[in-house]
C-alpha cells in the first residue's frame, strides 16, 4: 500500500475546504460591491466579473402534490424492485477529527 498517496490526498481535501472557504467568503464581498455598482459587471485582467441573476421557481399546490406523488412512486418501484439502478465504484473519504 502506498500510504504517501492516502496521506497526499488527506492534505489535499483539506487544502481544497480551506481554499473553497475562502474563495466562498471572497465570492460574497465581490457579489455585494457589484451589486452596488451601476454596471454590476467588473472586467480585469483576470477574468469578467458580472451579477447573473438565478430564478427561484415557487409552484402551485397542484404541482407540488403532483411532485409529491412522484417521489412516493419513485419509492414505491425502488422498494418493490421495479426501478433498476447501476452501483459505481466511489471513493469515500472519513478525516479524522482533532
Amino acid at each position: 500500500m502506498k500510504e504517501k498517496m492516502y496521506e497526499e490526498y488527506s492534505v489535499l481535501s483539506a487544502q481544497i475546504r480551506a481554499l473553497t472557504s475562502q474563495r466562498d467568503n471572497l465570492k460574497d464581498e465581490i457579489l455585494i460591491e457589484l451589486i452596488d455598482s451601476p454596471e454590476q459587471t467588473v472586467d480585469l485582467p483576470v477574468g469578467k466579473f458580472t451579477v447573473s441573476r438565478l430564478k427561484t421557481w415557487t409552484y402551485t399546490p397542484k404541482v407540488t402534490e403532483l411532485e409529491e406523488a412522484f417521489k412516493a412512486q419513485k419509492a414505491t418501484e425502488q422498494s418493490t424492485g421495479e426501478a433498476k439502478y447501476e452501483e459505481k465504484p466511489s471513493l469515500r473519504f472519513s478525516e479524522v477529527k482533532f
